[in-house]
């Protein structure tokens, strides 16, 4: 026979990992944000010069993912600079003009890719980059 204690004390467990749950599952509810930072190129070879036009990008992102992956996400990228290589994460290596899908970049960007959010959009969609040739004297 159970007692008025018991069912109290069952009451207050159930009650207790409920709640434990609860907040557990809102940490993980996906939302979206909109964070800005810039971007500049940089070539990563003595021999080439690399940038883009303008030469720093103001990029604004919109971004999706768990509570804790936004927090991260903001406190890694707002408001900072974020420098991409060519030739590494599908920025091209090849000498010339470039018209680069910003988005495509920034999700395989190393600062980026282990945040654990998705990128839905950006502004603006395309960056413009010119990888030349050094003259050396």
């Amino acid at each position: 026979m159970r007692t008025w204690r018991n069912r109290i004390i069952d009451l207050l467990s159930v009650t207790a990992i409920t709640v434990v749950v609860w907040f557990y599952a809102s940490g993980q509810t996906l939302q979206s944000r909109t964070i800005s930072f810039d971007v500049v190129v940089d070539s990563g070879d003595t021999a080439r010069a690399a940038f883009a036009t303008p030469e720093v990008v103001h990029a604004s992102v919109e971004i999706t993912g768990s509570r804790q992956a936004l927090l991260r996400a903001s406190d890694t990228l707002s408001g900072r600079m974020l420098r991409l290589r060519t030739g590494a994460d599908g920025m091209p290596a090849q000498l010339g003009e470039h018209d680069v899908p910003l988005r495509d970049v920034l999700e395989n960007a190393p600062a980026i890719a282990p945040l654990g959010i998705d990128i839905t959009t950006v502004s603006p969609s395309v960056m413009r980059i010119k990888i030349e040739a050094i003259s050396k004297p």
